[in-house]
């Protein structure tokens, strides 16, 4: 018990020991594929409506996870609300709406996607109102990070779609996103790496390594799905969670420093 407190308990909420990362990352894997088979059951396509019903459940995790860091709203100092807790969470939130938006549009009252943007609109709609962007120079310099990365990426996948499609460049761009987050909360705010890896490499290189770390293992592992031969659906279902990954952390990044 004094072992799992020290690895798991005491560091959740404020850093990941080695041993923590390679569980979660193991729950991870179980847990995606426990989620495509679900999706395989319930016939739900992996198309650009699901994507679009989840995009506001993957947005309010990240808004939530930096609204937890300020100890906002209901969300406080409960430990349910930090990685990885506020997965499930997220998840049992996101599965509950998809199964009654599949209930609706199987009865002709309304599509699923269009009733999951209802469930997550009022949950971001929540979250606004305890947000307060006071640090203006925060917000506008991951703001600005994150654009330049996006016209670079945009002009890749225009030039040389064969090496970066607009679909990867969009992924690619939200893992930046949580690398400008990172760059400039480390770089200007004092605030600290949590993850075992870019702690380590940022050690040695500075909180600018960040963004090659992040292109190198992310368009890599992008790159090698797409040439797999192999289901169709499951490679699109592994790059949303990629995505997944990006996006709520890039999210909460940015505003977690532009709420100081």
């Amino acid at each position: 018990m004094d072992w799992f407190s020290e690895k798991f308990v005491q560091p959740l909420c404020h850093y990941y020991t080695l041993e923590a990362t390679l569980v979660y990352g193991l729950m991870l894997i179980a847990a995606s594929l426990g989620t495509y088979r679900l999706l395989e059951r319930l016939k739900v396509k992996i198309d650009k409506r699901f994507f679009l019903a989840l995009l506001p459940f993957i947005i309010y995790g990240g808004w939530t996870r930096a609204l937890r860091d300020h100890s906002f709203g209901l969300y406080g100092q409960s430990w349910i609300w930090c990685s990885p807790p506020i997965y499930f969470v997220i998840f049992i939130i996101a599965l509950g709406s998809l199964l009654a938006g599949i209930w609706l549009e199987r009865r002709k009252v309304i599509a699923y996607e269009k009733f999951m943007w209802v469930v997550g609109g009022l949950l971001l709609l929540y979250n606004l109102t305890l947000t307060r962007i006071t640090n203006l120079e925060g917000f506008f310099t991951v703001l600005w990070l994150a654009f330049g990365w996006a016209c670079v990426l945009y002009g890749i996948s225009k030039l040389r779609p064969k090496l970066l499609s607009g679909t990867n460049s969009a992924i690619l761009w939200s893992h930046l996103l949580d690398a400008s987050g990172t760059f400039t909360a480390l770089t200007f705010y004092g605030f600290y790496e949590q993850h075992v890896l870019p702690t380590f490499l940022i050690n040695i290189a500075g909180p600018w390594v960040m963004f090659p770390l992040k292109l190198a293992v992310v368009w890599a592992v992008l790159y090698y799905i797409d040439r797999e031969e192999g289901d169709q659906r499951f490679k699109s279902f592994l790059k949303i969670v990629i995505l997944i990954l990006g996006l709520a952390l890039g999210v909460r990044d940015w505003l977690t420093v532009s709420m100081i």
